[in-house]
C-alpha cells in the first residue's frame, strides 16, 4: 500500500536462489514480471540453468563483462557467493525458498526420474526408500537432486561432522536474511513484499509447475525421506524457525490478514484470467508457449494455464505473463535484453 511505499524504497537488486521442487518457479514468475515491467537487467543463463550442477560461475551469465552488474538473478544454480558477487551489486537482497524434505523428496523422485540415476534405477519411491544406498552413488548422474538437494543448491560443503551443521546454517542465514517456506507460500510472499517494498499486485502469482494426480507421501515415506535427506532436514528446520521469528516480528494476525487478501486476489485473477479458473493439463492449452515443460520420465504431468478467450488486450497481456511458464519467460527476457525482438510480439498474448 501507500504507507509502505512512503516508508521505504523498492528493492531492485535481487538474488533469488531457486531451489528444486520447492515452489521456486512461482517466485521466478513474480521476479520476471517485476523486472520486465521496470526494465531491470536479468543475469540470465546461456540456456535455462547456470551450468547446474556445477557451482555457479560469473562466466556462465549471458553477456557477462567483468565489472558490470545486473539487477536480478533467479534461475537455477548451485550457489557460490563469491561468483554471484561478481555479477550482482553489493547491496543486493538475497533470499531463497525451502521445503520439508518429507514432501520435497517425493516430488523430486517423481519429477527427476530421468535426470537422477538413483531415481531411475529404483522401481518405486518405496523401493528407493527401503534401501536408498542400493540405488544411490555420490558421483552418479543427478546425485545432487537425489540426496540433500536443497543443501546442494545452497552450495554448502559436505560437513565432516554433524556438530558443524549449526555454524554452517548460521553463516548461511547471514547471507540469506529471508528464506521463504513452501508450506507457507502466501505468508512468505507477504513477508517478501514488505522486505522488497513492492506493491501488492507485484506478488500476485499463480502456482506454477504443479503436478496432476500426485498423491501426498505417507507419514512413513516422509519420515524416511527426512532421514535420507538429513542435511536438508537440518536446513529446513533451521529456516523454519527463522521464518516464524520473521512472522512474530511482522505480527501474526496482520500476516494472516494480508495472506488471506492475497488468496482472494488470486482467486479473482484466476477466475478472470484462466479457463477453468486454475491449472489444467498441457493438452488443454491451445497456446504453445503457455504449455509447461514436461520432464522426460516424470511420473506425473506438469500442469499449466490456459487463458480465457476474449480478454481485452491489456488484461490478456497481464494474465499471459502470470500464466507464462519459466522457460518461455526466460526466452522472452533474453529477447528483450539481447535483441532478436524486444518482446512486443508477446504483447498480443
Amino acid at each position: 500500500g501507500q504507507t509502505l511505499a512512503a516508508r521505504c524504497r523498492p528493492v531492485s537488486h535481487i538474488v533469488f536462489l531457486k531451489t528444486h521442487k520447492t515452489g521456486g518457479s512461482s517466485v521466478v514468475n513474480v521476479l520476471s514480471r517485476y523486472g520486465e515491467s521496470r526494465q531491470l537487467r536479468f543475469a540470465l543463463p546461456q540456456r535455462y540453468q547456470f551450468r547446474y550442477p556445477e557451482p555457479f560461475r560469473a562466466e556462465s551469465v549471458r553477456g557477462f563483462r567483468p565489472g558490470e552488474t545486473f539487477d536480478i538473478i533467479c534461475h537455477h544454480m548451485r550457489f557460490s557467493p563469491t561468483e554471484v558477487q561478481r555479477v550482482m551489486p553489493n547491496d543486493s537482497f538475497y533470499f531463497s525458498i525451502v521445503r520439508d524434505p518429507g514432501t520435497q523428496g517425493a516430488s523430486a523422485f517423481s519429477y527427476f526420474r530421468a535426470a537422477a540415476a538413483a531415481f531411475r534405477r529404483a522401481p518405486s519411491l518405496d523401493a528407493f526408500l527401503a534401501a536408498p544406498r542400493r540405488f544411490f552413488g555420490p558421483g552418479g548422474r543427478g546425485a545432487g537432486l537425489a540426496r540433500n538437494p536443497q543443501w546442494f543448491d545452497f552450495g554448502l560443503p559436505e560437513p565432516a561432522a554433524a556438530a558443524e551443521v549449526p555454524a554452517l546454517l548460521a553463516r548461511l542465514e547471514r547471507r540469506f536474511p529471508l528464506v521463504l517456506l513452501a508450506e507457507r507460500f502466501d505468508e512468505s510472499l507477504v513477508l517478501l513484499r514488505h522486505r522488497l517494498c513492492w506493491p501488492r499486485a507485484a506478488v500476485d502469482v499463480f502456482a506454477h509447475n504443479t503436478r496432476g494426480g500426485a498423491a501426498a507421501p505417507t507419514a512413513a515415506q516422509r519420515r524416511r525421506l527426512r532421514a535420507w535427506n538429513a542435511l536438508d532436514w537440518a536446513l529446513y528446520s533451521h529456516f523454519n524457525r527463522s521464518f516464524w521469528r520473521h512472522v512474530q516480528r511482522f505480527g501474526a494476525a496482520r500476516l494472516q490478514e494480508e495472506a488471506a487478501e492475497l488468496r482472494r486476489r488470486r482467486r479473482r485473477l484466476q477466475e478472470r484470467c484462466l479457463r477453468g479458473a486454475g491449472p489444467v493439463p498441457a493438452a488443454a492449452i491451445a497456446e504453445p508457449r503457455l504449455r509447461p515443460f514436461q520432464p522426460p520420465g516424470a511420473e506425473h504431468a506438469v500442469l499449466g494455464f490456459a487463458l480465457r478467450p476474449g480478454l481485452p488486450p491489456a488484461e490478456r497481456r497481464r494474465c499471459g505473463r502470470m500464466a507464462l511458464p519459466e522457460l518461455p519467460y526466460t526466452d522472452l527476457l533474453a529477447r528483450r535484453q539481447f535483441g532478436n525482438g524486444n518482446g512486443t510480439e508477446w504483447d498480443d498474448f
